[in-house]
């Protein structure tokens, strides 16, 4: 660990912040994990490690048409909140503007925005794979948001953002990009009485999938995952909710409104959600296809047509929480078969009546890899967009050929602040395939002997300021071990400390 890592570690520690508890994120949790309200609507649990804040109990739905979060509160996905309410008339300028009426209470602008920066500190980013891959840049992100409201079935939402990397050593694409049209859609709902309701949504969107894990945001560069095309979200309270979708992931190029439409990936798919459906547990089943003009593995470069075959069963109660997910992949690529799945466990117990509320997690992933590079079979695991942080902050490694087990300890020493501390433990999961490096998805060449391919050791915090305002802190230290050494692997070592307020 450097020295700036550990003076900066000092100071921060007590007032930083954690993945494992993210009160943002527990603002919005997809809505596969949701269970019955007390309204008989769609409401949600959150993740296993994910505790909400006393205000944020219901959070929100992060699908078309679902039920938004808490009124009042800003969200980690911000089309998700809730201020439908006209604010006092002596409320500060911040409050004034979340609702301006133009018609009506039912025909009014939202306005908002977030600013952030991110301070990142990575001692061998890349583990060896690359020469010269340390790297300390600061990230900057803008937003500004417009939402308008006309009624409960139209809305139209855009949000504009700006993208800055200072200081670093080598550029990271989705940090760079100036003022561009980060969202842009029309929610149009058509009621259909005790039958539900359906949203379709056209445009340009954010678009996490179940618990976020394999289809996430990217929260951490600068540009979350967004896609453009069109989505439909069928829900009938409380039952079931259907989501289905065809679009395009967005290019990220560095100007100012020169993004759009990757054309070389299509994404569509369709995942279904059902909450307390078998014995209290939530239940999600889904199928999504990508299709990459160019995708790099050990085994090659070239097209790959991916199919995602899964199912997911979720619970959460006052102590216990369990979320089980397991995925099927078949397609080609450079025109092999692909047979390929990923199995995701996570759970633990929180102790909610002892003193700063003790939660003892694990965490168990299983991404397959290749058993033989040069047959007509393909076995490498690849997500569609992962949430790489699941591994941990560092993101170090991709969900390819990948075999962890994390155990946890998280503690809240006040409502505020949440401190999570563990070993992650990682292997090869065959021993014919290569070990895929952070988002770019980059391997070692398959090598003989051990499949350990090292321990993270993870300390995460957050501190949650107000309802606008938090601080969070990762540090991981990768040690490698002796067999990924003697392969061109090195130890590394990340750091980061993120202050970010929304209004």
């Amino acid at each position: 660990m450097r020295p700036r890592a550990l003076t900066l570690l000092a100071c921060g520690t007590a007032a930083a912040a954690t993945f494992a508890f993210d009160p943002a994120l527990a603002q919005s949790v997809p809505p596969d994990t949701a269970k019955t309200g007390e309204s008989g609507t769609l409401s949600t649990q959150a993740p296993p490690g994910i505790r909400p804040a006393k205000s944020q109990s219901r959070p929100a739905e992060a699908v078309p048409g679902g039920r938004p979060g808490p009124a009042g509160l800003p969200q980690n996905i911000r089309w998700t909140e809730d201020w439908s309410k006209r604010p006092d008339a002596n409320a500060p300028l911040l409050e004034k503007i979340k609702h301006i009426p133009i018609a009506n209470d039912d025909v009014y602008l939202t306005l908002g925005g977030e600013a952030r920066v991110y301070y990142t500190d990575w001692n061998h980013s890349s583990l060896g794979l690359k020469p010269n891959d340390n790297n300390d840049p600061v990230q900057s992100r803008l937003r500004l948001l417009a939402d308008l409201h006309v009624g409960p079935n139209l809305r139209a939402y855009l949000e504009l953002g700006d993208n800055r990397e200072f200081g670093e050593q080598f550029p990271t694409v989705p940090n760079r990009d100036k003022v561009d049209i980060y969202q842009a859609f029309v929610d149009v709902t058509v009621p259909l009485g005790k039958a539900g309701k359906i949203t379709f949504r056209p445009g340009r969107f954010e678009m996490p999938l179940g618990n976020g894990k394999l289809v996430g945001v990217r929260e951490g560069l600068n540009m979350r995952f967004t896609y453009q095309g069109i989505r439909a979200t069928y829900i009938l309270p409380g039952k079931v909710s259907v989501d289905m979708f065809a679009v395009k992931p967005i290019q990220i190029d560095p100007g100012t409104f020169d993004d759009g439409p990757n054309h070389a990936i299509d994404f569509h798919g369709v995942y279904i959600s059902a909450p307390n459906r078998i014995a209290g547990f939530g239940t999600d089943i889904y199928w999504y296809e990508m299709d990459r003009e160019r995708a790099t593995l050990a085994a090659g470069v070239g097209r790959d047509d991916r199919n995602n075959w899964g199912g997911r069963l979720w619970k959460r109660g006052p102590h216990w929480d369990l979320d089980l997910e397991s995925t099927y992949q078949s397609g080609t690529f450079i025109g092999k078969d692909i047979k390929a799945f990923g199995t995701m466990f996570e759970g633990g117990y929180t102790f909610g009546e002892t003193a700063m509320k003790p939660r003892v997690g694990l965490r168990a992933n299983y991404f397959s890899g290749d058993k033989d590079l040069t047959d007509n079979k393909v076995g490498t695991f690849v997500p569609a967009a992962a949430r790489l942080p699941l591994i941990s902050e560092a993101a170090f490694f991709t969900f390819s050929n990948l075999m962890d087990l994390y155990p946890s300890v998280t503690i809240k020493p006040t409502p505020a602040i949440t401190v999570m501390a563990g070993p992650d433990f990682l292997w090869r999961a065959r021993e014919g395939d290569g070990i895929y490096i952070g988002p770019s998805g980059a391997s070692f060449a398959p090598y003989a002997g051990s499949r350990t391919i090292g321990t993270d050791l993870n300390l995460e915090a957050s501190w949650q300021v107000t309802d606008r305002m938090a601080f969070r802190l990762w540090e991981t230290y990768f040690a490698a071990s002796n067999s990924f050494q003697q392969n061109g692997g090195k130890n590394g070592n990340y750091f980061g400390l993120m202050a970010n307020y929304k209004f």
